[in-house]
């Protein structure tokens, strides 16, 4: 049975989604793209729930996968400004999150380092990453931004252990990302 399954790489400035659909032949792209964001005010709050509500308008998925920021606190090797766009990925992130359930959809999150290790390269970098997307799903873009990839990538690697999620689950986080916390 096919699913169609969207992810969000949320982040500070701009929101990556892209949308699959994920099959036992595999998963095939049907969009992805960027939406930029202007977290300064309540209209760029708005800006993102209405254009994330038209992807979920428009591809109705049964499934909606959003990278989980689990580091927002500053460490030594992050400056003020990486803590404030992670503190405020994570708040993009949590917005997507209950946007989509409360339409009643499936939520599931994943960290990238999860996703990289269900996709086999968790210690490679980012071109490592676009191969294995590339690799996974078909019509994939040959060229796409690094944020539009991050949300294919959440998309794919969370409907390896989903696909047989029950039907009436209406909120989940896979045990083993809990473990991952810092």
């Amino acid at each position: 049975m096919d699913i169609i399954v969207i992810g969000f790489d949320p982040g500070a400035a701009r929101v990556g989604w892209a949308a699959l659909d994920v099959g036992a032949a595999g998963a095939r792209h049907l969009g992805s793209g960027v939406l930029p964001i202007d977290l300064a005010g309540d209209s760029g709050l708005e800006a993102l729930r209405a254009a994330a509500g038209a992807l979920l308008s428009r591809y109705r998925p049964a499934l909606v996968a959003v990278e989980r920021v689990v580091r927002v606190f500053p460490r030594p090797r992050f400056g003020p400004a990486m803590a404030g766009e992670l503190c405020g990925a994570s708040w993009v992130g949590a917005e997507l999150a209950g946007l989509a359930a409360a339409r009643g959809l499936v939520v599931r999150t994943a960290t990238l380092h999860a996703v990289r290790s269900a996709l086999g390269c968790a210690r490679a970098g980012d071109a490592a990453l676009a191969a294995a997307i590339r690799a996974r799903v078909a019509g994939w873009p040959v060229r796409s931004s690094e944020h539009a990839r991050d949300a294919a990538a959440v998309a794919w690697s969370t409907t390896v252990e989903t696909v047989h999620a029950p039907a009436s689950q209406s909120w989940a986080t896979p045990a083993e990302l809990d473990r991952n916390l810092p």
